[in-house]
């Protein structure tokens, strides 16, 4: 449920940011940087042309995460610890097999994110 929350949030400061830069954009007279639209709907009618747009997207939309996730500290640690709780559960059911070396270090990793909001307040994540 944690993670879906992240998934929300993340989401929320993508449409947020990428609303903000197109703004940016816009108010210095500018495109975007070597004409390529990057909002609305593919078009159809290039044959061929559908692959590069759908690589360029995702690109482009790989930069806004880590843009966002690097701008927010405590959500990048909310989804890292989050995460590798995950893993933790999943191999006790049997539904994901993994070594006991990556359950130890994932529990490690989790432990040590949840001590440290504890000793600074401000990497928590607000609800």
């Amino acid at each position: 449920m944690n993670l879906s929350r992240d998934a929300y949030e993340i989401r929320l400061l993508m449409e947020q940011e990428s609303s903000a830069c197109s703004r940016r954009l816009k108010g210095s007279g500018g495109g975007v940087p070597g004409g390529i639209e990057t909002g609305g709907a593919g078009s159809p009618g290039t044959p061929g042309g559908s692959l590069p747009q759908v690589a360029l997207k995702l690109q482009l939309q790989v930069l806004l995460l880590a843009r966002v996730l690097r701008g927010h500290p405590p959500l990048l640690l909310d989804v890292v610890r989050n995460a590798c709780d995950l893993f933790i559960p999943l191999d006790k059911l049997g539904l994901w097999r993994c070594g006991p070396g990556i359950v130890g270090f994932c529990g490690l990793v989790s432990s040590i994110l949840s001590i440290l909001t504890l000793i600074c307040p401000w990497l928590r994540l607000k609800p």
